[in-house]
């Protein structure tokens, strides 16, 4: 187990590695060559692995062991290109673990950090279909948690290029979790929240017609329409 002060020397040695030249890559040597060493090493025994879901349970494993070296980068915050931060971005995502995820997006998008060529996807398009597209099929249960996570992706890829078919997942995913907020009679505030959802959803709609929410939609308005009659 590492001692508290390894794992400050770590914070330490990665935030002035991170200060030493904003403009400079990432030294191969030093506490980055270090964690570059492990996540080699850690991709290897995940490649070796066939099944996704213990995949998932290993990056779950592995994810802590890196947190002392981001919480050191991102101190630092020259926004240096950073393999190690930009792959454990997505492990987060991988692993339910949105909200440190999307504290490390942050850090990418504001610094422009390159993604790994392997993902083939910039960092917005990867939040909406790993973050928006992961809550809209439930991974968030907790709906109040869910809508704060997802005000944080809009307020990340706002401005961002990235497919519509994408971003009509994030639609998807606010126009549900406000229809779940909203209840089944909804009066009042949540009245408002529910058409606040009708319109979410037509969007998603109008960005990729085969999203998958005209059903919800309809519920949705009869709801609506229902909560009118009874006022």
């Amino acid at each position: 187990m590492t001692s508290p002060a390894q794992r400050h020397r770590t914070r330490v040695l990665a935030s002035k590695a991170s200060a030493a030249d904003g403009t400079a890559p990432a030294m191969v040597g030093g506490i980055f060559g270090q964690m570059m060493a492990k996540l080699t090493q850690d991709r290897r025994r995940l490649h070796d692995i066939q099944s996704v879901e213990r995949k998932v349970e290993l990056k779950r494993q592995l994810v802590p062991e890196y947190q002392d070296y981001l919480d050191g980068v991102l101190s630092g915050n020259t926004g240096q290109p950073n393999e190690v931060l930009a792959t454990l971005m997505v492990w987060h995502f991988d692993v339910g673990a949105f909200a440190r995820g999307l504290e490390l997006a942050d850090y990418v998008l504001r610094h422009g950090v390159p993604l790994p060529e392997r993902l083939k996807r910039n960092t917005a398009t990867l939040l909406l279909d790993e973050v928006a597209g992961a809550i809209a099929g439930g991974a968030v249960p907790k709906h109040d948690e869910a809508m704060l996570l997802l005000q944080d992706v809009a307020r990340l890829v706002d401005g961002q290029d990235a497919p519509d078919q994408a971003r009509a997942k994030l639609h998807l995913a606010i126009g549900k979790t406000l229809g779940e907020l909203a209840g089944d009679e909804p009066r009042g505030p949540n009245l408002e929240m529910a058409r606040s959802a009708v319109a979410q959803l037509r969007r998603a709609v109008d960005l990729h017609s085969g999203v998958g929410c005209k059903k919800l939609i309809e519920q949705l308005e009869r709801k609506i329409k229902n909560a009118g009659q009874a006022g």
